[in-house]
């Protein structure tokens, strides 16, 4: 099995409004829709679940049967407490229509990032296969400062070893079910990234080629620049 999970239990505080960014439009559409439509798209993937803020559920149901009617590829559940706990509950969705196996993958993707390519997902999916974790990531091109008090720099990284971590994140389902089961509680509150939880476990991150234009809207001038990406 190969499932498409799309994390979307966001509350988009930091956009403004009382509207969850993934439910903004782009050209009449939303956002959470082009995102789905890209997944949907890609032949290989067995099944697309959305993972939506309980609160949010019905809306997220509504919009599947106006965008996607009769189709039995996608998939909306209520998210859990946070990302891995969402990621749970999507896996363990497409375990009930598929029987579980050792080579099941996870595309995990940020329902905030509608402009994800074809390509990423075709690479991400043909990486895995021969590893544990991939994820997508492009070059840093601004100089970069670390500082452990946000006043003052205290080192300056080399911006040609930095890469910008973007989503998709995909790894074999049980692989991550394992290494999450593992975790005690403090783990697990720091373990807002997949890559970086596996990376603390011991396992090797591959590393897909993301692109510049997939961007994640978090604040107001993201919206801006998308609506101009999707009128280019």
């Amino acid at each position: 099995m190969i499932a498409a999970g799309i994390v979307a239990g966001g509350s988009g505080s930091r956009m403004g409004g009382e509207l969850p960014k993934q439910f903004l439009e782009l050209n009449g559409k939303p956002v959470v829709v082009y995102t789905a439509e890209k997944f949907l798209s890609c032949s290989a993937i067995d099944i697309v679940i959305i993972g939506i803020n309980p609160v949010w559920k019905d809306h997220m149901e509504r919009l599947a049967e106006e965008y996607f009617p009769e189709n039995d590829r996608l998939l909306i559940v209520s998210g859990g407490s946070d990302r891995n706990e969402t990621i749970l509950n999507i896996i363990s969705a497409a375990e009930e229509k598929f029987a579980p196996r050792d080579e099941d993958i996870i595309l995990t993707h940020d329902a905030v990032r509608p402009f994800v390519t074809e390509k990423m997902i075709a690479d991400s999916i043909n990486v895995v296969k021969n590893c544990e974790i991939c994820t997508a990531a492009i070059p840093a091109t601004d100089t970069i400062i670390s500082t452990e008090n946000g006043e003052t720099a205290n080192g300056f990284p080399d911006r040609g070893k930095m890469r910008l971590v973007q989503t998709p994140q995909t790894f074999k389902i049980n692989t991550f079910k394992k290494v999450y089961a593992a975790l005690d509680e403090p783990e697990r509150a720091a373990a807002t990234d997949v890559c970086r939880l596996y990376h603390s476990k011991g396992y090797q991150v591959r590393i897909i080629d993301g692109d510049v234009s997939n961007i994640k809207l978090t604040y107001p001038q993201d919206y801006e620049l998308a609506k101009l990406i999707v009128n280019r």
